[in-house]
């Protein structure tokens, strides 16, 4: 009884340090970065932590299998806070963006990053029910 009673523990054991070492893993550069409206996570870049916030995401593509006269867009408001608490703002915008790109340039820490939105999901639907979307993003230095 012993014996089950410590194996069963050492498994425990190892069940949570597997759990710590997913949750510990931390995007880097050139990651994608997926992130609902509203959400934050931080990625590694330049020797440093910089924190990403998705403060907004608006979509007016036309959905799929319709005929639309405008083929709309899709814009992501990023915010993005250094580590010496420096806040930089992005829209990045995918679509008929009409003088709006899908990339920045960002400066973390005194050194240039390319911001880039790479898409918005899921799409707009034809029924009008929606799902929470996610804009995926990624950082790259320039």
């Amino acid at each position: 009884m012993k014996t089950l009673l410590f194996l069963l523990t050492v498994w425990g054991l190892l069940g949570l340090m597997q759990c710590s070492k997913k949750d510990a893993e931390q995007l880097t550069l050139n990651d994608t970065i997926k992130l609902e409206s509203k959400k934050s996570t931080t990625v590694k870049a330049a020797d440093s932590n910089v924190q990403f916030t998705v403060s907004g995401i608006s979509d007016s593509r036309c959905p799929a299998n319709l005929q639309c006269i405008w083929a709309g867009e899709a814009t992501v408001d990023v915010e993005l806070r250094d580590a010496i608490g420096a806040v930089q703002n992005a829209s990045l915008c995918l679509g008929d963006c009409r003088g709006k790109n899908d990339s920045a340039t960002v400066v973390l820490n005194t050194i240039p990053h390319w911001l880039t939105l790479l898409a918005v999901e899921p799409g707009p639907a034809a029924t009008g029910t929606s799902s929470a979307q996610t804009a995926s993003l990624r950082l790259t230095r320039q």
